[in-house]
């Protein structure tokens, strides 16, 4: 993709550059006029991994729940990583309650579709068991942080949480969110190994390494209610 910026000059400013990416996914930069052109697309160049991040985040979209029906038919959708896929019913290929995801649908055998939602929150939890321990490890390693255990929990009230002696455990219902959201909920859990607080270092803590953090909390906290399966 490629990015352009709309650049907004003025003789009063303090700080010499600042850059904001709007809601609708402008990008404007702010400068002093005295501030040389060449060194403000050298500033832009420098935030394009920052700007691409926060435009996908803005981008993420809102999800809708599986139907109110316990049973699953072909035609619904089930979400993975934030992305609606649809159901296929088969009954030719699959074990009696087997359920497959393709990368690109989810395959359910009829007895799994009968079993609606339970086949579908047993996948998520496998899912979760799979993918949330590699992310707590990689962020360990960028926030210089050791947790002392993974456990994946079926909680409705909480995305994650990290108890007194770092251990940490995260809602299987994750697993139906965007992964840049994922990742938020994991490095707000890792800061807490740190900071067992909500202060402004704890905050600053999740900055450091998800800069856009308030977006990605905003999404979950407007669109986390569509993932309560």
């Amino acid at each position: 993709m490629d990015l352009t910026y709309q650049l907004v000059r003025s003789s009063k400013r303090k700080k010499t550059l600042s850059l904001t990416v709007k809601p609708g996914g402008m990008v404007v930069i702010q400068a002093h006029s005295p501030v040389p052109r060449a060194e403000i697309d050298g500033f832009f160049r420098c935030k394009l991994p920052w700007i691409r991040q926060k435009l996908s985040t803005l981008a993420l979209p809102v999800p809708r729940e599986v139907p109110g029906s316990d049973a699953l038919a072909a035609g619904d959708q089930a979400l993975f990583l934030g992305v609606a896929y649809p159901v296929i019913i088969n009954g030719i290929n699959l074990n009696a309650d087997q359920l497959n995801f393709d990368g690109s649908r989810f395959i359910l055998s009829p007895a799994a579709a009968a079993a609606g939602k339970e086949s579908l929150r047993t996948w998520y939890r496998q899912a979760a068991a799979s993918l949330l321990p590699d992310r707590v490890r990689a962020y360990e390693g960028i926030m210089d942080c050791n947790s002392r255990a993974v456990r994946i929990s079926a909680s409705r009230s909480r995305w994650g949480s990290c108890s007194a002696d770092n251990r940490l455990a995260f809602s299987w219902r994750l697993m139906m969110a965007p992964l840049s959201v994922i990742d938020y909920v994991v490095v707000h859990e890792l800061a807490h190994v740190r900071e067992k607080n909500h202060s402004p270092r704890f905050w600053s803590l999740v900055g450091e390494t998800c800069p856009d953090y308030k977006d990605r909390r905003r999404w979950l906290r407007s669109a986390g209610a569509g993932l309560m399966l």
